[in-house]
């Protein structure tokens, strides 16, 4: 078991006891966001036919190499085709066909001229330039070629990929499931909506923001309840989360206080513990650990690895710091990420404002970059507390500050995105 160790380690080593939770057929309009489980070949040649991209007419564009503003070539119309018809007859010396955007171009014909650049009646088209073979005609196949591989597993379905799978006529995709995450908060002190204010106790934060960040990120979340800081009544909450769901994250109880037993609870239940503590501001309290019921049945398990388990902090920044930093690049695995991709995008940021304090741990100083600048330049929050939970409302990014060090305005750090969410 590590102990104190960096955030990175810790996550990695999380991130190589769990895989995909599993895959499941569904429906294309109910995947935006949703990463694709199986590669994806094409079917058939996209566009499937020649086509014009525009209204106008289809020619031989020998017919008009010698045409001239001074000596014209007109030619016969002899077929109409609108988008979604199909050709009537072929194209000979001498003729044309009248076409719409995205209709077949005739056999015979090899250019296509807009109807603006001619003179027209119902029965004639003037051209009065040459127009080279190929013009203007989209070949079969030009944006896809049946038999090549159209996105590999992995990947989040976008508007590109969810319209390109559309036109394969792939409408139930493979995707992976989403993880269902279950959050747990322990304390004595935690007061639940519904429940009267009284002294010495305070509202539930850390349920809502670690339910909303997992929602963003693409999982399912459920809320198991508050539990009192007791060590066989935390194993016996978090043993009942292992049953149903994909993982687990508790919030307080992490640290090295009289009630602090979460770590323990945890090892009751039958968690391995992995990592104890990181060398982290804010953050540095926490537990993380997997939960392998195969080890026993061979043929359990939830998906393609572990259960992990996260002990996080009861500080709320602290809690979501963790939880940027560690679980969720944990959690995007688990959907079916591509390895690259679960590891939040790094930056270099140039900081709007100092930070004087030394840290014997590296911190993560939360902010807001503005990513449509030239530059990119961070705004450090106001307040970077353990407590200070308002303070990452806004934010999208961490500046990561080495231990020992201070930085001022001006200077450049490394930073990365809170993820793509």
């Amino acid at each position: 078991m590590l102990e104190r160790c960096d955030f990175r380690q810790a996550r990695d080593l999380m991130m190589e006891h769990v895989g995909p939770v599993g895959m499941q057929k569904a429906p294309l309009s109910a995947c935006a966001g949703r990463i694709l489980a199986r590669a994806v070949t094409a079917q058939e040649d996209v566009p499937p036919f020649d086509r014009s991209p525009y209204d106008g007419y289809a020619f031989r564009a020998k017919d008009v190499e010698a045409a001239s503003l001074q000596d014209p070539v007109t030619l016969r119309i002899v077929d109409y085709i609108a988008a979604g018809d199909v050709p009537h007859t072929g194209i000979t010396a001498g003729t044309a066909a009248h076409l719409m955007t995205g209709a077949p171009v005739p056999e015979g014909a090899d250019a296509v001229l807009p109807f603006e650049k001619t003179r027209f009646t119902d029965e004639e088209v003037t051209i009065s330039s040459p127009v080279k073979p190929g013009s203007n005609v989209v070949r079969a196949g030009e944006d896809i070629r049946k038999g090549m591989t159209l996105c590999g597993a992995g990947v989040r379905i976008d508007a590109g990929l969810a319209g390109t799978l559309a036109g394969q006529g792939i409408f139930e995709p493979y995707v992976y499931k989403k993880p269902l995450v279950g959050v747990i908060s322990t304390g004595s002190e935690i007061l639940e909506e519904g429940e009267t204010p009284a002294p010495g106790r305070i509202y539930n934060s850390n349920r809502y923001a670690l339910q909303t960040a997992c929602e963003l990120a693409g999982c399912r979340s459920i809320y198991i309840g508050t539990v009192i800081d007791e060590t066989d009544t935390i194993a016996q909450v978090i043993a009942s989360a292992l049953k149903t769901c994909d993982a687990v994250i508790l919030s307080g109880g992490v640290s090295v206080g009289d009630f602090d037993c979460t770590p323990a609870a945890m090892e009751k239940a039958g968690v391995e513990i992995l990592a104890h503590g990181l060398a982290l501001k804010p953050g540095m309290a926490g537990a993380y650990g997997i939960f392998d019921d195969r080890k026993s049945d061979p043929s359990g398990g939830q998906g393609d690895g572990a259960i992990p388990v996260f002990g996080l902090s009861g500080n709320p920044a602290a809690c979501m710091t963790a939880f940027y930093a560690v679980v969720l690049p944990v959690l995007r695995k688990m959907m079916g990420f591509a390895p690259e991709d679960c590891i939040p995008a790094k930056l270099r940021v140039r900081l709007s404002g100092d930070y004087s304090r030394k840290n014997q741990s590296a911190r993560l100083l939360r902010g807001k970059v503005d990513l449509t600048a030239v530059v990119q330049e961070m705004q450090p929050a106001a307040g970077q507390g353990n407590q200070m939970l308002s303070t990452l409302a806004g934010s999208n990014a961490f500046a990561e500050i080495p231990a020992g060090t201070t930085v001022q305005a001006g200077e450049t750090v490394d930073a990365f995105l809170m993820g793509d969410i």
